[in-house]
């Protein structure tokens, strides 16, 4: 059985979950509380992901750590009649998708999550000196810079507005991708990781006050894949 160490909140563990109910892939939860940096002080996670970054993903022997790599190791070895890896070139478009992604993320989707969500309540001294003391303790050093520099609010208006323009520029070319496809789908003809980050991805801006008006004035076509992808049981089911 598939072991996936996640929380239900990582951005990046809601991307994985969404493709394997997607791909009907059974799979085991192991549940983090980020908030509560459950990933860096639990030890024997640190044997399996030393960086302390979730989601990671445990098939017997094997251990993968990233996101994009758990979603192909997962196609390649339980979906060897996708038609994705028949397509050396969509392979690779899809593989490039998913790494852009990943740079969206961080920092610029982790910074309006942060400011706008995660640390939007005022902390008291004793949260914040807890957050502070954790952050120095992260096996990952500019995870925890990032992590202090959150607790103390000093992500700067330069660094605000640049996640604000990576949205607006991830919309933008999300809605040229979806007008060249020619179908419901990112890329292809069928559901791939891309259309499971791209899921995510709207669900996260939506957390971010992302309307759908919006959306929908400006972006149409991915207004309409999001209607759609919600609809799919691989969203509806999950609780994130």
């Amino acid at each position: 059985m598939l072991i996936l160490y996640h929380d239900t909140r990582s951005y990046a563990s809601q991307k994985v979950q969404v493709y394997l109910s997607e791909k009907g892939i059974q799979w085991k939860s192991h549940i983090f509380d980020l908030l509560k940096q459950e990933h860096i002080l639990d030890e024997t996670y640190k044997s399996l992901n030393p960086r302390g970054t979730v989601p990671t993903l445990k098939d017997g022997d094997v251990i993968v750590c990233n996101s994009t790599e758990i979603m192909e190791y997962v196609s390649q070895k339980y979906l060897p009649q996708s038609d994705v890896f028949f397509n050396s070139d969509l392979s690779k478009t899809v593989h490039d998708f998913c790494k852009a992604d990943e740079l969206l993320h961080d920092p610029h989707i982790r910074i309006l999550s942060y400011s706008n969500l995660w640390m939007a309540e005022k902390k008291t001294d004793e949260e914040r000196n807890r957050l502070l003391a954790l952050a120095v303790k992260h096996p990952d050093k500019s995870r925890g810079e990032f992590l202090e520099k959150a607790a103390m609010g000093q992500f700067t208006p330069a660094e605000i507005k640049g996640a604000h323009t990576a949205v607006k520029n991830a919309l933008s070319d999300m809605e040229e991708k979806l007008a060249s496809s020619q179908s419901d789908f990112i890329f292809g003809q069928e559901y791939t990781m891309a259309d499971a980050v791209c899921t995510v991805r709207l669900f996260r801006f939506g957390r971010l006050n992302v309307k759908i008006e919006l959306l929908k004035d400006q972006y149409p076509r991915t207004a309409d894949f999001y209607e759609r992808v919600r609809r799919r049981p691989s969203f509806c089911e999950l609780k994130i």
